[in-house]
């Protein structure tokens, strides 16, 4: 009797954590999603390609700067565009869609872990990959790769549900829900999806010889699936743009293992891994050591359906996962961090099953424990010089996020070293290290964006950009410039990541060269131009423009005409100074505009 009451209180303490997990995920993930500008370039671009969307009504062909844009497939898109046409075309509108990713992965890793390991370990894994750095920060990115990781868990925690099940009808809808997933996450980033599946089973089967799962895994059904979610999409963007096909596959899919763009070592995302868990990253050590040993144990381990069994093929499946993802993403020369988020929910996983099967008794918990307490007092007073002696952003908006994290340092370091003496207290204190930072990372993003990006100058700007007005960019491309003035901007002097794009049709008039076509638009029409710093002493030169606005990253100039459409005053010409530099669009009866 006492034994069925402590495993109800634990089934109800566990529930209760659950819970509190996921309230405090909602917290973290969607508060403050509207605070700040979009941060160019990546937020800017998954910003732009779906409002174009809903500009065109065209949903098979995606466009970024108007230009054919064919570097992923559009479901991130579509989901974002969906987003923007049920609450308008604002950011948090934008970053919801990966913070609702990101929350729904969690709540996935949990619902795994307790089928993988039991209900506490599910629980302590999305406690884990909550307070990871990693998964964290792109849960507010808006990017294609928090979306893809979900659709990722998904896919190959319904194939080993359907592998654990027993052969019958259950057994045969998790593996379609399998290849239903991998559609989804084909439609989100390409044939990673097939490459990384593939290779993650049929590792699996080989190490286990299990051959016989193949034969089970739903082939005609879920094939059928598979290409009813990815082939329409193709055929039609295929159909409507012959140069698609060799764009997509050849240059964007293959050409990224040999493109010496974000050209990284092989060894990069070796390091990177561990360390995107921030503060979990000590035990990260001792938990895959065991999940290796338990790996090896498993291989050779018959299946008969025995409890500890299950945990050991589970534990050897998480494994493969995670060598899969670090190892496939390592032999590509391009290597960019958001690439291996889809290898730490199976890490959180590792780590809650060595935190509760034993880990926190062993003394490597209490070292790990230790260590990270010692060492987060090291960047207490490397912050406060950081701050000090930067030139970005000026010294007086950051006292106050510098001071939030020296405390917030200080803080998890006692509360780390507390925990190293009360070792059941590690895997709390570890994570809370993070939620305590995280107001000082809240109060620093928005001050970056104001000094460092584009939007905020456009929203500052009173009413709305007349639509005779030219925006242009010189020598760069601020991809969230478009999404906020709603019209093409006119490149000079830079192609980016549109130079395919640009060679597709008739855009001769939006993609110039020289200082003498940007003086030629100066004369034609009113303008609104994006410069950098560096380049405004010779712009100035020329006598044609005026700065609108400026900070450290940019200066907006505009002509005579563009002052005289806006109503809106020119800043003193020496106004624009070396950065640290704020300079908002002003009117003509602010005062010290005349």
């Amino acid at each position: 009797m006492s034994r069925n009451r402590s495993q109800a209180e634990g089934e109800r303490s566990s529930k209760v954590s659950m819970i509190l997990v996921l309230a405090l995920a909602a917290v973290i993930y969607f508060a403050g999603l509207s605070g700040y500008p979009l941060l160019d370039p990546d937020e800017g671009r998954y910003a732009e390609i779906p409002r174009e969307m809903l500009e065109s009504g065209d949903f098979i062909t995606p466009r970024l700067n108007y230009v054919k844009y064919f570097e992923k497939p559009p479901l991130f898109y579509w989901s974002v565009a969906g987003s923007m046409a049920l609450f308008g075309q604002e950011e948090w509108a934008v970053r919801i869609v990966p913070a609702l990713a990101g929350f729904l992965t969690i709540l996935l890793i949990m619902v795994l872990g307790k089928r993988f390991f039991g209900t506490r370990t599910g629980v302590m894994a999305g406690w884990v990959y909550l307070t990871s750095l990693v998964p964290l920060i792109l849960a507010r990115l808006p990017i294609i790769d928090g979306l893809f990781s979900l659709f990722l868990t998904a896919t190959w925690g319904a194939w080993w549900l359907g592998y654990a099940a027993p052969a019958g009808h259950m057994k045969r809808i998790w593996f379609c829900g399998a290849w239903a997933c991998m559609g989804l996450a084909c439609m989100t980033k390409g044939i990673a999806a097939i490459a990384l599946t593939g290779l993650i089973i049929f590792a699996f089967i080989i190490v286990r010889r299990d051959f016989r799962t193949l034969r089970a895994m739903a082939w005609l059904p879920g094939l059928l699936i598979f290409a009813l979610i990815v082939l329409p999409w193709h055929l039609a963007v295929s159909s409507r743009n012959p140069e698609f096909a060799h764009f997509y596959f050849v240059v964007q899919h293959f050409g990224r293992l040999v493109s010496e763009e974000h050209s990284r070592p092989v060894w990069y995302f070796l390091v990177i891994f561990p360390f995107g868990m921030l503060f979990w990253t000590a035990l990260f050590f001792p938990a895959i050591i065991n999940a290796l040993k338990r790996a090896i144990k498993a291989i050779k381990l018959p299946t008969n359906g025995d409890k500890k069994a299950n945990e050991s093929e589970g534990v050897l499946f998480l494994v493969i996962w995670v060598l899969a993802v670090v190892g496939l993403f390592s032999l590509s020369r391009s290597k960019l961090v958001p690439y291996i988020l889809p290898g730490y929910p199976a890490m959180a996983l590792l780590i809650a099953s060595y935190l509760t099967n034993g880990g926190l008794t062993r003394s490597s918990a209490r070292w790990c424990a230790g260590l990270t307490a010692a060492l987060l007092l090291i960047p207490i007073p490397i912050v406060y010089y950081y701050a000090q002696s930067q030139d970005m952003l000026p010294a007086g908006a950051l006292v106050w996020p510098v001071r939030a994290a020296q405390i917030a340092l200080l803080f998890g370091s006692v509360m780390l070293g507390i925990a190293a003496f009360k070792r059941k207290l590690i895997p709390a204190a570890t994570g809370l290290v993070l939620v305590v930072l995280l107001p000082a990372m809240v109060m620093i993003v928005p001050t970056v964006a104001k000094y460092r990006k584009v939007g905020g100058f456009i929203k500052a700007m009173p009413g709305t950009l007349p639509a005779q007005i030219k925006v242009v960019e010189w020598r760069n491309y601020d991809q969230g410039l478009s999404f906020y003035t709603h019209r093409r901007t006119i490149l000079v002097d830079n192609t980016g990541e549109l130079k395919f794009g640009s060679t597709i049709g008739d855009h001769k008039e939006f993609f110039l060269k020289g200082e003498e076509s940007l003086k030629r638009l100066g004369r034609e029409g009113p303008l609104l131009v994006n410069i950098r710093p560096g380049d405004w002493p010779k712009v100035n030169r020329w006598g044609i423009f005026r700065p609108v606005a400026a900070n450290s990253t940019n200066v907006m100039i505009g002509n005579e005409e563009f002052f005289k459409l806006t109503g809106l005053a020119p800043w003193p010409d020496k106004a624009v100074t070396p950065p640290p530099l704020l300079l908002l669009p002003r009117s003509l009866d602010s005062p010290g505009s005349r």
